[in-house]
């Protein structure tokens, strides 16, 4: 799939609209303090979610995982959609200027029978994405 990115760092890209199904969707953050990496793993009825830390030992990364829960994946969806994520498809956020500092983002996602959402940006977010951090840290953070 080719896109193009407008002035204001919106995708071109297709938008899938409505999320029915996924199979995997990954956050990678990035920042001074550190690397972590939200998975949600859906499996029929069952969506795991797991957040792990990225530490460094001997020039190798290594995924820890740090918490672990496990939802509906009627519930995922819905929040998924009510975020608008799929919309998030090629988004490229740039560093805004005479910003020094920030944290950096990837994040892909498998839905509907295969199709891929894509979305990074440094210190440069699409709409709704400090929710989905949110609700992220929320979940895992109740279980």
């Amino acid at each position: 799939m080719f896109f193009g990115i407008n002035k204001n760092g919106k995708a071109s890209a297709e938008n899938y609209g409505i999320i029915e199904n996924f199979e995997k969707v990954s956050l990678k953050i990035i920042g001074m303090r550190g690397t972590i990496i939200y998975e949600l793993i859906c499996s029929g009825d069952t969506v795991e979610i797991t957040n792990y830390s990225v530490r460094y030992n001997n020039g190798k990364s290594e995924n820890i995982p740090e918490d672990s829960v496990s939802c509906d994946s009627g519930a995922v969806i819905s929040k998924l959609n009510e975020l608008g994520v799929a919309s998030w498809n090629g988004f490229k956020g740039k560093h805004p200027k005479n910003v020094l500092d920030g944290r950096m983002f990837d994040f892909t996602a498998s839905v509907n029978g295969g199709k891929m959402i894509r979305a990074e940006g440094s210190e440069n977010f699409p709409k709704h994405f400090h929710d989905f951090t949110g609700w992220l840290y929320e979940i895992l953070r109740e279980k």
